[in-house]
């Protein structure tokens, strides 16, 4: 395997024709610039550069990552990384062809754009000219909760990850951590504060008859029914993908919401 940066600076037009397309494709439109065998780009929504390179026009390709927090998450998720990343960047991930490679960049551009701490930033943008009064109190949190759930579909590629539905209509953005017992806007924003969950998931989890273990793994109150939890086919659902941040939301999840019952 050829460590791209011992590439010469030049790369191939049929490359890099490949590498501009799969950038482009996904969001990142400001570029190209070369150096040491990687073509940067950036993009003008997602904060961070990303940095692309290839064996050939058919792959192997690259991806390198510049934006710690994606970097993190694309680690979480078995990436398969690279060996070198571009200088200054996080890390760098392997794919063996450019429809791996498309998805690869599809998924650090939702993921620049839902971590934090820019639904953060976007939502005090947009509540900056409101004030004290209950209406704007109440318009205040429609904006928020708006933004944290659009958060949530780019964080987890805009379905409900036990269940596979990507109908808008039946997903839900359900706080671990409930909005009104946030100690902060940044908290009520983070997506790790956060599943996107399809109705009756969201129902259980949200009344704490379900919740999920360190693993990912969907847990049960005592309080469930068979019923229930034959419908949301319980034992055969996959475990969560998890960052050490959900798993301190969750655990928090569990212990009050099965205290109260």
């Amino acid at each position: 395997m050829v460590d791209p940066s011992q590439r010469l600076w030049n790369i191939p037009i049929a490359t890099e024709s490949n590498l501009r397309d799969a950038a482009f494709d996904q969001g990142y439109r400001i570029g190209p610039e070369q150096a040491a065998g990687w073509i940067f780009f950036r993009s003008a929504s997602a904060p961070g550069e990303i940095a692309l390179a290839a064996e050939a026009a058919v792959g192997p390709f690259f991806l390198s990552v510049q934006h710690a927090g994606a970097a993190r998450e694309m680690i979480n998720r078995e990436f398969n990384q690279a060996g070198t990343c571009a200088k200054g960047h996080a890390a760098a991930f392997l794919f063996a062809d450019l429809e791996q490679l498309y998805a690869g960049v599809s998924q650090v551009y939702r993921l620049s754009m839902s971590l934090p701490t820019l639904p953060l930033e976007r939502f005090q943008e947009e509540t900056s000219g409101l004030g004290e009064t209950e209406a704007e109190a109440v318009t205040r949190v429609r904006i928020g909760q708006n933004i944290f759930r659009d958060a949530l579909i780019d964080y987890w590629n805009g379905a409900c990850p036990l269940t596979g539905i990507a109908d808008r209509e039946l997903l839900r953005a359900s706080h671990i951590i409930p909005w009104a017992e946030c100690s902060s806007d940044a908290q009520r924003l983070d997506v790790h504060n956060g599943l996107l969950l399809s109705s009756l998931w969201d129902a259980a989890f949200d009344a704490g008859l379900i919740s999920f273990d360190d693993d990912g793994k969907p847990v049960a109150s005592p309080a469930l029914s068979d019923i229930a939890a034959e419908e949301l086919s319980l034992s055969t659902s996959p475990p969560l993908s998890l960052t050490p941040a959900h798993r301190e939301n969750l655990a928090w999840h569990r212990l009050r919401r099965w205290r109260a019952d």
